[in-house]
């Protein structure tokens, strides 16, 4: 290794040169970056990687989910504006179809394409079975890392891309509108996945951690500026790498890939299909509120109020709320198992991860909370309509009996 004595002057630096023994002072701060560039000199430049490195390709993709309605006959897809929809169904360099596969996979077809702060990029809509529709956007990169950063930063803070999505929806809903089932108005998500395919200066997965770490974690949440290490730690917290020069990072909001294009698709689609689930379970979650709402605002009578006439009422409701209920439960069933990752361990780590970020399960937990509730209120109405139809009954008896008690005391007189 290379070795520099220096010897403290008043002023600054008196630097002994190995190879000739001459000596010379200098200012501390020339003598400090003379020594900087001989090491790099003398050690190569990729043992020190720049802080800003290039990037030869990359893309930063936006996806915009939107809940529209119970189901989507994707037999019944045929076309938009000239483009027809396809199937999309997921695949690897080295296919493993039993592994990781959709159930039903969704329908993909290319869109118009959108060009946003001077930025062109190509637009799909993706549409799952289960009533999702994904509206999303891609722009291709290639620049400094820093550049990089603010592109995602503008970007995402551009109100441009989320109206471009609702237009871009629309246009589905009117040329497809036959194929929903049960169309309702439209909840939606967004989501944000920063992929590089490939460095001017190749680097693998650990030294982008370490020596990168501050500027991945920016690119990840558009941040331009420095951020605490507290918040770094965290960003990084759910990472996965297969090779050594592949890395997946997942955010509640974002991602960042570093791999081929074909695997960082498989992984954009795994994304992609977790915040569909979301996006769902918010459409759930809020159906449930709605129904709470108004069983809380209704005015149920007292049991010891005599109310045989009310059955037909108490019956009906019941029935509605019984079918809300399998309603939730089979919808949310076909979200959850519209995936199936069974051999493939990397991917369903990728997976819990980002199912994690969103919180999923905690939703889920939420939703069936809500319908344990409105179990309940079925129990108790069920109840109630059983009271009903005995008392009427009582009451027919009563009557039978009285009107056979009135027609014997008229035999009697006769």
């Amino acid at each position: 290794m290379l070795r520099l004595r220096q010897l403290r002057t008043q002023h600054g630096l008196l630097v002994t040169e190995p190879a000739t023994g001459a000596t010379s002072v200098v200012d501390t701060r020339e003598a400090v970056t003379a020594q900087v560039r001989a090491v790099t000199m003398r050690l190569g430049d990729a043992s020190l990687p720049t802080a800003d490195p290039r990037i030869s390709s990359a893309t930063f993709s936006a996806c915009y989910l939107f809940d529209v309605a119970d189901t989507i006959d994707l037999k019944r897809l045929e076309n938009i504006g000239g483009q027809s929809f396809q199937p999309a169904p997921l695949s690897r360099t080295i296919p493993t179809p039993e592994a990781i596969q959709f159930a039903v996979p969704p329908r993909v077809a290319t869109l118009s394409e959108v060009t946003v702060r001077d930025r062109t990029g190509s637009t799909r809509a993706k549409i799952y079975d289960y009533g999702v529709i994904s509206i999303g956007f891609t722009f291709p990169y290639a620049g400094s890392w820093s550049s990089f950063i603010q592109l995602a930063s503008d970007l995402r803070a551009d109100d441009t891309l989320p109206t471009l999505a609702r237009e871009r929806v629309q246009t589905v809903l009117q040329e497809c509108g036959a194929a929903l089932v049960e169309p309702h108005e439209p909840l939606v998500e967004d989501y944000f996945i920063n992929t590089i395919e490939q460095l001017e200066e190749p680097r693998d997965s650990q030294a982008l951690l370490d020596g990168l770490r501050s500027q991945l974690v920016r690119l990840m949440l558009a941040e331009t500026g420095p951020l605490s290490q507290s918040e770094e730690s965290e960003a990084l917290r759910f990472n996965f790498s297969y090779f050594p020069d592949d890395l997946v990072v997942v955010q509640w909001d974002s991602a960042f890939i570093f791999d081929s294009h074909a695997d960082a698709e498989v992984v954009a689609d795994l994304l992609e299909f977790a915040n569909s689930q979301l996006v769902e379970f918010r459409t759930y979650d809020a159906r449930l509120d709605a129904e709470l709402d108004v069983i809380y605002a209704a005015d149920f009578p007292p049991r010891a109020r005599f109310r045989p006439m009310r059955r037909r009422g108490i019956e009906q409701r019941a029935a509605q709320l019984s079918y809300l209920m399998v309603d939730i439960r089979e919808l949310a069933d076909r979200a959850t198992n519209a995936l199936k990752i069974t051999g493939d361990a990397y991917y369903a780590r990728i997976y819990r991860a980002i199912a994690a970020r969103l919180g999923l399960d905690v939703w889920q937990r939420q939703i069936e909370s809500k319908l344990d509730a409105v179990g309940d209120v079925y129990r108790y109405l069920v109840d109630e309509a059983q009271v009903a139809r005995s008392e009427f009954l009582e009451l027919i008896v009563i009557v039978l009996i009285g009107i056979e008690i009135v027609v014997g005391i008229l035999g009697l007189r006769h």
